[in-house]
């Protein structure tokens, strides 16, 4: 089944904001990087919702968004971008991110 942007981001982040990360099958700080927010989304359950997504198996969108390097995350509320992070972090650094954008 294909991946649907509009609906799976763009459409719920209507409901609760939705963290994107884009990332590479081979990049090793993508691999870290994702491990920690599919554990931040499970401590901050029902905050957010949390979402993975290859970048080439989603070429246009990275075009659109003007993603330039893996990871890229970028939160979503109401259908738009709110806040971006390039890199990977380390977990404190990304809830002290979510927590300035979340509340």
């Amino acid at each position: 089944m294909k991946f649907d942007y509009n609906e799976e981001v763009m459409q719920r982040s209507n409901n609760i904001p939705i963290l994107v990360e884009f990332s590479a099958p081979s990049c090793g700080p993508c691999q870290w990087m994702e491990k920690l927010l599919v554990e931040l989304t499970k401590e901050n359950s029902g905050r957010f919702e949390f979402v993975s997504l290859p970048v080439t198996e989603v070429p246009q969108i990275v075009n659109e968004l003007d993603i330039k390097s893996n990871p890229t995350t970028i939160l979503f509320s109401h259908g738009r971008e709110i806040a971006r992070l390039s890199g990977a972090l380390p977990k404190i650094a990304i809830e002290q991110w979510l927590n300035d954008h979340l509340s």
